[in-house]
């Protein structure tokens, strides 16, 4: 790149790393307001809660990534274009082609970071999202017990314990259970849950259990290990599977057999691996529309604020249908060509409007007909 063009690249970086940073912050936001339940509905920690929401940001980064250098090469041009300074280096002999080179660059650079978020830092961060869940949803302890209170874990049955450690062993517990005509109270050192295929039970050590029996006898004995069945309140622990969404690109190229019997075919996972290999095609075809508002025809000293409406319709547009088409692939995998080319469209036509010959006014026009006098 020449003097001037590494100046435009510069002008266009910082932008985009300003819009990328502000999507990343709003994109944290929501994510954070659907992980709420971590905290409520499991009693887990906040680091844990800031974990599973880290990782839901890759994915979110690269969706958002294209409509960050949409607003940055909007930005940026709309300010160079006021300042002149487009116009001065066209009039100083750049072509139109060097004018939108630093854009391509930007574009390209980001292309390439957006892939390599697709195909292997967003399964990964997606994997290790999805067993920390399936860990959480298959913690009893977290879901059913809220330490130092007193939680009514069914009819009849109110279970108590002081504190939880990170292992998931509870002290000094308290098990009420007033579902028989044989009340009993448990009382015990320490306990932790335990959960198989089939079973779900509280391991209490060193302990008493106290019941009042038929007769209205006291029974108190004691105990160094004993187990309280909560199958009753729990059900069976579910098995863990990856999505689409978490697995490898050559996962979903050739699908095993438990994902086709899953899904019903390979057409899920076909439509999310084209969508990983296309989906970077929009930050070229977004930069291009951008460009093309600034760039295409003469300079206009009336403003461009048609022009950049234009473009943001046309560009949300574009996006919208490679939403719909990305739909339609998983039920038809023929469908999936429409991927590619919604993007490559957007390139070709912002392409053709950028080097679009200069229309003259109907009055020049005739004027240059003219003979001269």
């Amino acid at each position: 790149m020449i003097l001037v063009q590494r100046y435009f690249f510069n002008q266009l970086l910082w932008p985009l790393v300003t819009a990328v940073a502000a999507f990343a912050g709003l994109a944290l936001l929501t994510q954070s307001l659907s992980n709420v339940d971590l905290i409520s509905g499991y009693s887990e920690t906040a680091f844990t809660f800031f974990k599973v929401t880290m990782l839901a940001l890759p994915h979110l980064t690269a969706l958002l990534v294209p409509l960050a250098l949409f607003v940055a090469v909007l930005s940026t041009l709309n300010r160079l274009t006021g300042d002149s300074e487009i116009v001065i280096a066209s009039a100083a002999g750049m072509s139109r082609y060097g004018l939108i080179a630093p854009v391509i660059r930007l574009a390209v650079y980001v292309m390439i970071v957006n892939l390599a978020i697709n195909l292997f830092v967003q399964p990964l961060a997606y994997r290790e999202m999805r067993r920390s869940l399936h860990e959480l949803r298959s913690d009893v302890a977290s879901s059913l017990i809220t330490p130092g209170a007193f939680n009514q874990v069914g009819p009849g049955v109110t279970i108590y314990a002081r504190e939880r450690d990170r292992d998931g062993r509870m002290q000094d517990i308290l098990i009420n259970d007033t579902r028989a005509d044989e009340r009993a109270t448990f009382t015990a050192r320490e306990g932790v849950v335990v959960r198989t295929g089939t079973r779900s039970v509280m391991v209490l050590i060193d302990g008493n259990r106290q019941e009042i029996d038929e007769a209205g006898e006291l029974f108190y004995g004691t105990f160094d290990r004993t187990e309280f069945d909560l199958g009753e309140f729990i059900g069976p622990v579910d098995a863990m599977f990856f999505k689409e969404s978490d697995r490898f690109l050559h996962e979903l190229i050739w699908p095993d057999a438990a994902t086709i019997a899953r899904t019903g075919g390979p057409e899920r996972a076909w439509a999310e691996a084209h969508y990983r290999l296309s989906a970077p095609l929009y930050n070229l075809a977004f930069a291009l529309i951008a460009a093309a508002a600034f760039m295409a025809g003469d300079h206009s000293r009336m403003g461009y604020s048609r022009r950049v409406m234009t473009a943001v319709t046309l560009g949300m547009t574009m996006r919208l249908i490679g939403f719909a088409i990305q739909s339609a692939s998983a039920d038809d995998a023929a469908v999936n060509a429409g991927q590619y080319l919604v993007p490559l469209s957007g390139v070709i036509g912002a392409l053709a409007v950028i080097y679009w010959p200069s229309r003259r006014r109907p009055g020049r026009a005739l004027l240059a007909r003219e003979p001269a006098a």
